[in-house]
């Protein structure tokens, strides 16, 4: 609704507050990205999923709906035979791109966009067009109008690694974030989805065939079993770091607050000994002035 909407820019462009939120907070993620791939197993072999996928289908020219600051951009540019692109709606993730990629690579093959408009590229530019981790952003009502426009540039076929239907997800993350059925959803939109197999949990990939080259066969029963195995391997390798590191951080606590308490203790210590010199220092003070009296009295 008009009213859910905030304005843009100065044009006087609106876009709903989960589109606002990745204009203004974006540019944060490639950090962000950088911390969770060291303790989210996910991340890997997401990556590994697709490296394999894109091997698969090369020669292609292939464009990423939702490429945020490229973290697949960067590495799948360098795969043989792949010509790669990129959209996003944030112009504030977009620029994270020059963190490694050359202005002139940049300039040529990422674009920035209305999240829910018509994409600059003419019909039938790309054999495969895919999104990963980018449709759970896109509100329920704009989404047929993305998967329109999806299949619209693309000739060959769809790709998308979303979160995968039996997945709970936080609705309220980044002003809003929403668990699409897409089998459902293309086939309001005229089109058929299949749902493959999974190689880890939280996402689940599917593809649309819309035109030529056809997806072609890419991760086998071992493949995936393997994929599952190192999802399996790495989570239980990162919780027992996480484990570690929080007893380290426990043990490195106990260890502060000892020494806390033994710099007190030095220090109650230090201001008994001062008042003790004190005390001394005022005995033989005493003394001094005793004998100094004793004295004169003698003399008499």
């Amino acid at each position: 609704m008009a009213s859910e909407r905030t304005p843009a820019n100065d044009a006087g462009v609106t876009v709903a507050p989960n589109y606002e939120y990745w204009r203004r907070h974006g540019g944060q993620w490639a950090d962000e990205y950088d911390a969770r791939k060291r303790l989210m197993p996910l991340y890997h072999v997401q990556e590994l999923m697709l490296l394999e996928y894109f091997t698969c289908h090369a020669p292609a020219t292939v464009l990423e709906f939702g490429c945020g600051v490229g973290r697949h951009l960067r590495y799948l540019r360098e795969v043989p035979g792949l010509e790669i692109f990129g959209f996003d709606q944030s112009a504030a993730m977009v620029e994270q791109c020059a963190r490694w990629a050359e202005p002139a690579w940049q300039a040529e093959h990422v674009r920035v966009g209305e999240p829910a408009g018509v994409l600059p590229y003419a019909d039938a530019s790309f054999d495969v067009v895919y999104t990963a981790e980018a449709l759970v952003h896109v509100r329920p009502d704009d989404l047929p109008g993305v998967l329109r426009e999806l299949r619209r540039v693309c000739r060959g076929h769809l790709f998308h690694l979303e979160t995968a239907v039996d997945q709970t997800i936080r609705l309220d993350a980044h002003e809003g974030s929403w668990k699409h059925d897409l089998v459902e959803a293309y086939r309001g939109v005229g089109l058929e989805c299949v749902r493959l197999e999974q190689g880890y949990g939280v996402h689940a990939p599917y593809q649309v065939a819309v035109g030529e080259p056809k997806p072609r066969p890419v991760w086998s029963a071992v493949q995936l079993a393997q994929l599952r195995r190192l999802e399996r391997d790495l989570s239980g390798g990162i919780a027992g770091l996480q484990q570690r590191l929080a007893e380290t951080a426990a043990r490195t606590a106990e260890l502060e607050r000892a020494l806390s308490e033994a710099q007190a203790r030095a220090t109650r210590a230090a201001a008994a000994a001062e008042r003790e010199r004190a005390r001394v220092a005022a005995l033989l003070g005493e003394r001094e002035r005793f004998f100094t009296q004793a004295s004169g009295i003698v003399r008499r």
